[in-house]
């Protein structure tokens, strides 16, 4: 008997003036299953979930839902067709409870008469409807329907928690919950693992499995081939906005997706032993630093870097690592200890900088571009690498395009024009945009936060190699990453940060399961 396809892409294709961002694509998504989506950033991957979720119209082609042709002028739409959608960065108000989160969405997407049915999990198997206007609800109601799904789906977080309060991991529970809440058959998930631990992952895979069962439909976009060939059932990959493989999963190993991808193979990038020099660069003190909560984000941290050296710090995020970076970098006071940089106390970002620090901040979006300017613009914004340009104090057009187009070419920004909005640009091509504005200037000192995030396997093995020659030009990295495969990759020496504190874990780099614990915070063995 043949699988019904709940989802149909048929010839779909979105222009965007002269650029073709999805071309042709056919598509199938079964009921029940997990179906993963890979590519390069700029393949389409995010254009292509973005008109199935109804923020583009398509410009050829069509969307069916079970066999029945639609058109989805907003994400209401695709809604109520039974299309959720889990953004890889949160969509949750902070200062609301769980159950109050979930309740607005369903009353938004709600008329003022509409009723929540929901079934609670057995040994009850009562069927309960609820009236949720778009203006006003009452608590408990929302209290009810939030237990009623975390019971049902096995997604157990307490609706009263104010959402700011909780983890990366539970915060990913409410996104989900949200979507189950209005009865989404099929989920769009965009890099739902980027920022868990490895336990975490675990844990969320048993839950997308719980969903499966539930005849519920997924579509995983990740950059982590691992996890897709653990989780996914089958698997289609975009090149250049064109639909270039759809096979089982098993059929292909990891360098053959690499390969589908990228159109070519690609080799891994090995790191060579290397001795650092006894040269201090970084030198961390007692650092203790609060959170934009008053609380302790860093307790007594003490840490030193040396010439020639890739340090890493793994952790799930959440747990210190930005407020240690912005301390590092002078954007947030310490409360006590201190940071020296090659023996000198700068104060300030720009003087911290003059002392040959690069920063690649954790979210690229807030801290790292400025979406309303160029790409030109947004690679100029490290003054001190590109005061030479300047003329009087004035950097002409001629000279910062020049300047703009070199970077964008060496490290493959799309589309490569220097006075488009970065808006416009994948997230991916947003972090290249980072990367080359801080990496290019080869700092002293580089402070990367999470440096890969987003990006494809062939941007991440650029990134690789640039800190790694970084390190054998003697140069200093503090690797701050949520990915522990990629910290254990690239770093000579190894910590783990867990609720502020400070874990040196160089020597259980070879046991994942110690160092899973110590990211979750269940062992306690300090510095």
């Amino acid at each position: 008997m043949e699988t019904e396809n709940i989802l149909e892409l048929r010839n779909l294709t979105k222009t965007f003036g002269d650029l073709v961002a999805v071309d042709n694509v056919n598509f199938e998504l079964q009921a029940g299953e997990i179906h993963a989506i890979l590519g390069e950033n700029g393949a389409g991957k995010s254009t292509l979930m973005n008109l199935i979720y109804g923020l583009y119209q398509p410009s050829g082609g069509s969307i069916h839902i079970s066999g029945k042709s639609k058109i989805f002028k907003s994400p209401r739409d695709a809604i109520a067709n039974g299309i959720g959608m889990v953004h890889q960065h949160f969509m949750l108000i902070e200062n609301l409870t769980v159950a109050e989160n979930i309740a607005l969405t369903v009353a938004q997407f709600s008329s003022r008469d509409d009723t929540l049915t929901y079934v609670e999990s057995p040994p009850k198997e009562s069927v309960n409807t609820i009236k949720l206007s778009k203006f006003r609800y009452k608590k408990k109601d929302a209290v009810q329907i939030t237990e009623a799904l975390s019971q049902r789906f096995g997604l157990a977080v307490d609706p009263n928690s104010l959402v700011r309060t909780l983890s990366v991991g539970l915060k990913q529970r409410v996104e989900i919950l949200k979507a189950l809440a209005v009865d989404a058959r099929i989920l769009i998930l965009d890099e739902p693992t980027a920022v868990l631990s490895p336990h975490e992952v675990t844990g969320f895979f048993q839950i997308l499995r719980a969903l499966q069962d539930d005849n519920r439909s997924i579509i995983f976009i990740s950059h982590k081939m691992k996890e897709v060939l653990e989780i996914s059932d089958r698997i289609t990959v975009l090149r250049r906005g064109k639909k270039v493989y759809n096979g089982k999963t098993g059929e292909l190993s990891t360098r053959g997706l690499a390969r589908e991808m990228l159109g070519e193979e690609i080799s891994e990038v090995e790191r060579k032993k290397n001795k650092a020099t006894t040269d201090v660069v970084l030198n961390i003190s007692g650092l203790t630093v609060l959170g934009s909560r008053n609380e302790i984000a860093v307790s007594d941290v003490s840490m030193q870097t040396y010439r020639g050296e890739i340090v890493g710090i793994a952790g799930v995020d959440g747990n210190g690592q930005r407020e240690l970076a912005e301390a590092i970098m002078g954007l947030r006071l310490s409360k006590y200890g201190t940071v020296e940089i090659l023996d000198r106390q700068p104060s300030g970002t720009k003087n911290i900088r003059r002392c040959g620090v690069g920063y690649i901040p954790e979210d690229r979006r807030t801290m790292g571009i400025i979406t309303s300017f160029t790409i030109a613009e947004n690679l100029m914004l490290n003054i001190t690498h590109f005061e030479h340009l300047a003329k009087r104090g004035i950097i002409g057009q001629k000279a910062k395009n020049i300047a703009a187009m070199k970077l964008i070419e060496t490290y493959d920004i799309r589309p490569p024009f220097a006075n488009i909005p970065a808006a416009a640009l994948s997230g991916g091509n947003q972090q290249k945009i980072v990367l080359a504005r801080e990496i290019s200037p080869q700092p002293e000192l580089l402070v990367a936060v999470n440096p890969t995030r987003g990006l494809d396997v062939s941007a991440a093995r650029y990134v690789h190699q640039n800190l790694l020659a970084q390190r054998d030009q003697k140069k200093s990295v503090l690797l701050i990453s949520t990915e522990l495969d990629e910290v254990l990759e690239m770093s000579d020496r190894i910590y783990v940060i867990s609720r502020g504190r400070l874990i040196d874990a160089t020597t259980h780099r070879d046991n994942i399961e110690a160092l899973g614990l110590l990211m979750t915070g269940e062992t306690d063995t300090d510095v």
